[in-house]
């Protein structure tokens, strides 16, 4: 794989070497595929040169420099070019995607075949420093679904905690947690592997699995900490994937649950519901070159092995390194294989969690950001999909778009201040100013709010807006949530800006720990993050209202009557009020978001059908949940997870078990317990994991009282 862009794109370019390793005939939906893909961009380019023509008609002011309307037309251009381009999908995947899947021939369920008796699957659960009883507690529930489902396969199915987790605490925490696991399903397998070195995080976890296990398993389910999923939807995958060779991920469309903040249900409610609309139309789009997004998705292990295991990138991170987001990266690779890659919204009973606060969801966009930002290195690999091209150069416009839309913003509220202050306003140049706004206001209504359209059209029927609370919650809920989005939009774009300015700077993070409870932002927490963006919408806010207040009397009056009397220059407030509020008001609607409003559920507002009809996984997650913190130690209590280790009968029953003889390591740290010097903390762990030391330590403490003394 050449990693190098410059290389890549000069053998692209000079001597079309294109790769491709394809698996047997292929089929028939490429052609498809690649005929959809053009009218989509056929569309998008007449609709967006359209556009820039108008544009340039509107901008004719002689007071505005070429360089003033050159910059707005070429931010103009890009970013309704991108925004149409969404837009031309959806419509037209919509239209396609109406007959379902039993209208589309090619469709992975209509091979879908049962399992052969040697095909088993690794089911995956990567962790960091997580709640151990969350996890836990939906892998029980996920194998406890299985097993109801499909108890004749049960056995084909095996579970593994892949551990990153760095403080001993949550090791123990996770050990005792997995071991109630084997008691409650004793049909399925739950195996444990602590990683000595976190290397590339969930990436590394992965591909330490692949190196260790990859030949056992034919396939791996890969999930999240928070993943959740119906046996009936896993083995209907597997089906699947027995079913044509060809298939290489199979990707659910995770369902968002469990939210209970305001901030939270709205983008349960949004993603549950716009998603869908928007993912059936993707599917009809991609077919068998779609996308992948990391998890709850079953993957053929050795096909991923040989061609999706990604190299360092040269140069230093956020730049080079391991790609953070390697899940679109994989996906491209598996098609460029000759593999094929299907998201499936039609396959239900797949869950996640979502961030439950503004801040959580924007340190999940950040690194979101610098992975999608590093596509643009794989954007002249050679045989790519022209697909999987426009991925990435999507994902990486999509947050590049946030510094050009705030530099289109102020030339917009500039060129538009100082065509006011001009004094050459004529009532035949109205048009100035009313057709670029109609513009910008029609093309928001008609491209970014389609999905909404779509699927309030789609759900309205009472059969289907029950399960969202009624008619009436449904298009209110939609309605609320549309001006939340208004005023959330600002702030999204001011702080991906700055993100993007830190890329700049290589100023790289990690992926560390999501937050996955409901608990409310303080208020110094607000200010201290969005303290910064509340003081730009003010500072912006008090500018514009200076700069228009030197707009001369005699325009003022012209532009009332030229408008007949609905124009006035402070009117330009109106059409910047959701950027200006959405900043000014930024540490408010973060601490008021973040809060939890038990009667807006009571009233069925943002309801999804998730809450109206439960999943029984999910009631039989949350017992489990509870249940296992009652008997497992407290992770954030180091003390508590020591005694738990050394005087639990069943801990010390299991990691027995699990223990191996070391004796290069084992003399060291027996000589100490029997000279009764303190352990440290990393010999501790390490004698928990040497049969001799462990049994050794059980018989002491079984034998003395334990304290905290004994160990530092």
């Amino acid at each position: 794989m050449e990693t190098s862009w410059k290389t890549a794109l000069k053998r692209r370019f000079f001597t079309m070497q294109e790769k491709g390793y394809p698996v047997g005939k292929e089929p028939l939906w490429p052609a498809v595929v690649e005929r959809r893909r053009r009218v989509s961009l056929i569309t998008t380019l007449f609709l967006t040169l359209s556009l820039t023509f108008l544009a340039n008609e509107t901008l004719t002011a002689e007071h505005i420099t070429p360089i003033l309307k050159s910059s707005y037309l070429v931010l103009y251009t890009v970013m309704s070019y991108f925004m149409i381009a969404t837009f031309a999908k959806l419509a037209i995947g919509s239209w396609h995607a109406l007959r379902g899947p039993e209208g589309n021939p090619w469709h992975p369920a209509h091979s879908a075949t049962d399992p052969r008796p040697e095909a088993k699957v690794a089911v995956l659960f990567p962790v960091y420093h997580e709640d151990p009883a969350r996890v836990v507690a939906g892998m029980i529930a996920t194998a406890q679904s299985i097993c109801r489902y499909a108890p004749h396969y049960a056995s084909r199915y095996e579970f593994f905690l892949l551990s990153d987790s760095r403080k001993p605490a949550y090791r123990i925490a996770e050990l005792a947690a997995l071991n109630h696991a084997q008691d409650i399903c004793p049909d399925i397998l739950f195996h444990y592997r602590w990683r000595t070195s976190n290397d590339n995080a969930k990436l590394g976890n992965v591909i330490d699995f692949c190196r260790r296990w990859g030949k056992s398993y034919e396939y791996m389910l890969v999930m999240d900490a928070d993943s959740l999923m119906q046996g009936q939807t896993i083995h209907q995958l597997l089906r699947m994937m027995e079913g044509n060779h060809r298939l290489g991920i199979l990707q659910t469309n995770p369902t968002p649950i469990l939210r209970e903040s305001l901030f939270g249900r709205m983008q349960q409610f949004a993603g549950r519901l716009y998603g869908s609309a928007f993912s059936y139309s993707l599917q009809a789009m991609y077919m068998g070159h779609a996308s992948y997004i990391g998890h709850n998705a079953l993957i053929r292990t050795q096909a991923f092995i040989e061609h999706c295991i990604l190299p360092d990138l040269p140069g230093k991170t956020p730049w080079g390194g391991k790609p953070l987001s390697h899940d679109i990266i994989e996906a491209a690779l598996m098609a460029r294989a000759g593999y094929e890659v299907w998201f499936l919204p039609d396959m239900e009973g797949s869950y996640e969690e979502i961030p439950a606060n503004i801040l959580g969801f924007l340190i999940r966009e950040r690194r979101w950001m610098q992975g999608n930002l590093q596509h643009a290195r794989f954007l002249f690999l050679e045989g790519l999909k022209p697909l999987h091209r426009e991925n990435f150069l999507s994902g990486f416009m999509g947050y590049m778009s946030a510094p050009l839309w705030a530099a289109f913003l102020i030339i917009s509220a500039e060129s538009m201040v100082s065509y006011l202050q001009s004094g050459h306003l004529a009532e035949g140049t109205i048009a100035q100013i009313e057709v670029p706004s109609i513009m910008m206001l029609a093309a928001s209504v008609v491209f970014l709010f389609s999905p909404r359209i779509l699927a309030i059209f789609l759900n309205i029927n009472k059969s289907k807006s029950f399960f969202f609370g009624g008619k009436h919650k449904l298009i209110l809920s939609t309605l609320a949530e549309t001006v939340f989005s208004f005023f959330f939009a600002p702030l999204m774009m001011a702080f991906i800006s700055r993100f993007v300015w830190f890329w700049l700077k290589r100023k790289s993070i990690s992926w560390g720990t999501q937050q996955r409870d409901d608990e409310a932002l303080s208020w110094p927490s607000c200010f201290r993050h969005f303290g910064w963006t509340s003081a730009i919408g003010i500072i912006a806010t008090i500018a514009l209202f200076y700069q228009i207040s030197h707009v001369p009397v005699q325009v003022v009056a012209l532009l009332t009557i030229a408008s007949g009397h609905w124009l006035q220059p402070a009117s330009i407030f109106v059409w910047f009020f959701p950027i200006l509020a959405g900043l000014g008001a930024s540490v408010l609607i973060a601490r008021i978001t973040s809060r939890t409003f038990p009667r807006l559920k009571k009233a069925k507002w943002f309801m999804i059908p998730e809450e109206i009809v439960v999943p029984r996984e999910i009631i039989e997650m949350e017992q489990c949940n509870a249940h296992l913190r009652s008997l497992i130690p407290n992770p954030e209590e180091i003390q508590d997870c020591i005694n738990y280790a050394l005087l639990n009968k069943l801990f010390y029953i299991k990691q027995r078990a699990r223990s191996r003889f070391k004796p290069q390591l084992s003399e060291r740290i027996l000589k100490q317990i029997h000279d009764q010097r303190k352990l440290s903390l990393p010999d501790f762990m390490i004698a928990i994991s040497d049969t001799r030391c462990l049994d050794t330590l059980h018989q002491i403490s079984c034998e003395n009282d334990i304290s905290e003394s004994n160990f530092h």
